[in-house]
Formats: structure tokens, sequence, C-alpha cells
């Protein structure tokens, strides 16, 4: 499953980027779209908010090595994981794929949305790029809520799960 959600996140942002480069000028003007977004075409050759310019080809072989180990673990351990977790590094995985394929085709990320208000302007990203941070705030709420760390509310202990209670008090007597 987690392989089609991501494929709909790849297919998204390459829909949207490819309508962005057909229709926005290159670095022109803005186009508004209201709430603060704005509508613009730029190429990255860089990470996120610019840092690492002209670093393509190496973003673009971490993005693949990320994108391998995140397939393989949601492979491996989807089951376990709760659905937020699933859904987080599901996100991330197609906005790495997505920007992936950017880098290695044209050699740059086609960026686009642009947030701004007075006294505040967030770098230009992508639909891959609110992918990974949307994925990345799912998984700081997922680590608040974990199943593993919830307490007793009668003895104030920690427990894991009532298998282990179970073979705890059997061990016992």
């Amino acid at each position: 499953m987690f392989l089609l959600i991501a494929a709909a996140v790849v297919v998204a942002d390459q829909v949207s980027k490819i309508w962005a480069a057909s229709t926005l000028p290159l670095g022109g003007p803005e186009v508004a779209i209201g709430l603060g977004f704005n509508l613009t075409y730029v190429r990255n050759t860089g990470a996120a908010f610019g840092i690492l310019p002209n670093s393509t080809l190496i973003l673009g072989i971490l993005s693949a090595v990320v994108s391998l180990f995140l397939i393989v673990y949601l492979w491996r351990s989807g089951a376990q994981m709760s659905r937020v977790q699933y859904a987080a590094l599901t996100l991330i995985l197609g906005g790495a794929v997505g920007n992936m394929i950017d880098r290695f085709r044209l050699g740059y990320v086609i960026d686009f949305i642009h947030f701004r208000l007075p006294n505040f302007n967030y770098p230009v990203f992508n639909l891959a790029d609110s992918a990974v941070v949307i994925g990345a705030g799912l998984l700081i709420i997922a680590s608040f809520g974990s199943d593993e760390q919830e307490h007793d509310e009668d003895a104030g202990e920690p427990f894991v799960s009532d298998a282990r209670n179970k073979e705890s008090a059997e061990s016992t007597d």
C-alpha cells in the first residue's frame, strides 16, 4: 500500500512541476494566488533553503539511498508501525523520489510555490518538499504518542505489552 501512496505523491509532484515549467516564466514575476501564496518558477541546484548550491548529483544519490532505505524499512517494518508513522515515512519517500527524479532528469529541482507575507519570506518550494516537511512533522507528532511509552494509570509504571506483563507475572509464580 505504501508504494501506491508514495507513487501518488510522486505523480502529483511531477505533474505540478511540468505544469509550472510550461506555464510560468523562469524567474518571472510572481502570480499571487492568495493568503500569502504565490507562484514563481525557479530552478534549484541545491538542497532546501538554497543550501549546498550546485550539488545536484550528490543530492540525487543521497535521495536514491534514502528512498531505497525507506522502501526496505517500510516493507519489513510497516506492519509494526502506527498509522501516523507509516503515513509519515510514506510521504517522505514520495517527496524524496519526486525531487530525485528532477535531479537526475533535469540537473536541478523545479520549485514554484512561494509563501511570503510582510516581514516573512519562505523559500520557494514544491509539492515534494511539502510531502517531506509534512512527513517529518508527522514523525515528530508520532514520537509524542508512542504506544510503547504509555503508562499504567493505576500503578504509575510503564508497560510494553500485555504479553510481556503476563510473562513476567508467570515467572514470579
